[in-house]
C-alpha cells in the first residue's frame, strides 16, 4: 500500500492525466468493481453526498476503514487526507464520497466510469435553461464557472485551458469529450473560448449565433481540445 505521503505526491502530479486517459483509452479502464479504505484525520469518517460536489446533499457518513466502490467519476476538486482529487468514489446503495479521503492503492481510477454524472448534468441543465440568452455574451469563461456552481477562477478560457496543459490535463484536439468537459478554442485573443460538453458531440457555450446555444463540434474555428474543470 502506498503511503500518504507518495500518493499526495502522485495525485497533485496525475490524477487528472491518468484519469481522463483512461477514460477515453479503449482498453485501459478498470473491468470490476473495487475496494479502498478510507481515511480521514478527524476519525469520524467522510460524508456521502448525492452527487459528485460538496454542494450535493449529505446523505450519510461513510466510516473510516474498508469500502466497496462499485464505480468512479470525476467532479469537484477535493483536498483531503491524500492529496487534491477530482475523483468521486459510488458507495453502491449509498451515494458518492471523495476519493481524497480513500486509500485504493492508486492516484487513478481503480473502478469502471459510472454511467450517469450528477454534477455535469447540472451544468448542462444551466445552460440549457438559458438557451438564447444574450447576458453572458463577452463572458465566456464566467458561464462555463456558474454552471457548475463556481465565479471568478479564472481570468479568461485561455487562461483556463494554459492551465489544463501546464498540469498535462489538456486533451488537445480530441472532438470527443465526455459529458461534463470543458472543450476550449483559441478565439478572441489573447481571451480563448470555453463551453460545456454534452457528451454526444455537441457542446453548449456563449456565442453560438451570438447568443448561449447548443452546437457540434467544433463549429468555432481554431479547436483546441478540452479539459476536465479543475473547479
Amino acid at each position: 500500500m502506498r503511503t500518504a505521503l507518495l500518493r499526495i505526491t502522485a495525485r497533485l502530479t496525475a490524477v487528472t492525466l491518468i484519469g481522463a486517459g483512461a477514460l477515453v483509452g479503449a482498453g485501459t479502464l478498470p473491468a470490476h468493481a473495487a475496494t479502498g479504505t478510507v481515511v480521514t484525520d478527524s476519525g469520524l469518517g467522510v460524508t456521502i453526498r448525492s452527487g459528485n460536489a460538496t454542494t450535493f446533499g449529505a446523505v450519510g457518513t461513510q466510516p473510516n476503514g474498508p469500502v466497496e466502490i462499485d464505480c468512479q467519476l470525476y467532479g469537484e476538486p477535493v483536498t483531503g487526507k491524500f492529496g487534491r482529487s477530482l475523483i468521486w468514489d459510488h458507495v453502491p446503495g449509498k451515494g458518492f464520497i471523495s476519493d481524497a479521503y480513500v486509500d485504493t492503492g492508486s492516484s487513478g481510477l481503480v473502478a469502471p466510469l459510472c454511467t450517469s454524472n450528477p454534477r455535469a448534468d447540472k451544468a448542462i441543465a444551466w445552460f440549457a435553461a438559458r438557451n438564447g440568452s444574450t447576458a453572458y455574451q463577452g463572458y465566456c469563461e464566467k458561464a462555463v464557472e456558474n454552471s457548475y456552481g463556481k465565479t471568478a477562477i479564472y481570468a479568461s478560457a485561455k487562461a483556463n485551458w494554459n492551465d489544463a496543459v501546464a498540469r498535462g490535463a489538456a486533451h488537445r484536439g480530441d472532438l470527443n469529450p465526455p459529458k461534463g468537459a470543458l472543450v476550449f478554442w483559441d478565439l478572441a485573443a489573447p481571451y480563448g473560448h470555453v463551453g460545456v460538453a454534452r457528451g454526444d458531440g455537441y457542446f453548449w457555450a456563449t456565442s453560438v449565433n451570438g447568443r448561449i446555444g447548443l452546437a457540434k463540434l467544433p463549429y468555432f474555428s481554431s479547436y483546441l481540445g478540452w479539459a476536465w474543470p479543475n473547479f
